[in-house]
């Protein structure tokens, strides 16, 4: 099973891996704050960033046919064996199974591959309104488990089917087909409810967050709020061609600019895999012995996430580059 290159699927990659080197820089400091607010709370400006992916994967792989053989050999080079591959060289470095922890994104993607075959049938025996309708009742409880658990509400009605990761891979999938007849405008509104739920988020979301799911995958409300903002927005920046949206179009059609994201699309799920190492081994001993200002930490980790984001995409490049090691990297 192949797909051709989309732009602003490698446009959503390059966001989201920035996004999830952000939120593990910003989550190492916890006392720092600016604006009377804690900089490790920033981390919920990017909180997408895992969202964006599982609904990548379902824009890409449902509604297609799908040859189980081919399917899983496939994911198997394209997911697993480079987890196994950075798990085992962590180990020889650093002598130590904590990487497997914070590698949680990769293994909920196994059991989310095992899964896309069955939800795909779903898919595409079903119409536009039924889609809708899951989609509907996804965000419905979701806010109902927050409010129950919130107000520790006892109840025996089991709705976890409808909040897991499958949810987001069938909402990416549906905003991937859904055309609206005004990308400007879409892209505007999309604005407005990224602010809006981001700023909710940073005020409430922790709270909200860890209280309600017992998973590491943000499913409230403002959260599927902001990574639907998030894909609409880059979609339809590719399209829109009124106002300002022509000249940043234009300038994302820039061949030097298409050539970098398609670059870090595809050394997204390697530089996952790498940053990890960089961030808590090498950068968070030092970091956390400093004693900054709010605004000195502020800086100097918005220094770090361009670092580790440039270093970590560098030695992807690099080691995709190499016979039979690119593989092994994650690099495609």
């Amino acid at each position: 099973m192949t797909y051709n290159r989309i732009q602003y699927i490698d446009a959503l990659k390059f966001i989201a891996i920035f996004a999830v080197i952000a939120i593990h820089v910003f989550s190492l400091n916890t006392d720092a704050e600016i604006l009377h607010f804690k900089i490790n709370t920033f981390h919920q400006i990017f909180r997408f960033a895992v969202p964006i992916f599982l609904m990548i994967t379902g824009a890409l792989f449902l509604n297609k046919h799908i040859n189980l053989k081919e399917y899983f050999k496939k994911r198997f080079n394209r997911v697993i064996y480079p987890l196994i591959f950075f798990s085992i060289l962590l180990f020889v470095f650093f002598k130590n199974t904590e990487f497997l922890y914070y590698y949680w994104y990769a293994w909920m993607m196994i059991g989310v591959l095992f899964t896309i075959p069955i939800i795909n049938k779903f898919i595409q025996n079903s119409t536009e309104k039924e889609i809708e309708y899951y989609i509907i009742v996804f965000v419905f409880f979701s806010i109902i488990q927050q409010v129950f658990t919130i107000y520790n509400i006892k109840y025996a009605l089991d709705i976890t089917f409808f909040i897991t990761p499958v949810s987001y891979l069938i909402l990416g999938y549906y905003l991937s087909i859904k055309e609206f007849k005004s990308p400007s405008k879409i892209i505007l509104i999309s604005l407005v409810v990224f602010v809006i739920s981001t700023i909710c988020k940073i005020k409430f979301g922790s709270f909200i967050f860890n209280n309600s799911f017992h998973t590491y995958l943000d499913l409230s409300l403002f959260q599927i709020l902001q990574s639907t903002a998030i894909f609409l927005i880059i979609k339809y920046l590719y399209s829109s061609k009124e106002g300002i949206f022509k000249s940043i179009n234009n300038l994302l059609n820039y061949p030097l600019i298409n050539k970098i994201i398609l670059s870090i699309s595809k050394s997204s799920y390697g530089m996952y895999l790498i940053q990890h190492p960089l961030i808590y081994s090498i950068i968070k001993p030092e970091f956390v012995k400093l004693s900054l200002s709010g605004s000195g930490t502020l800086i100097l980790s918005i220094i770090i996430i361009i670092c580790v984001f440039l270093i970590s995409w560098i030695i992807i490049m690099i080691l995709g580059k190499i016979p039979y090691l690119n593989k092994l990297i994650g690099y495609y």
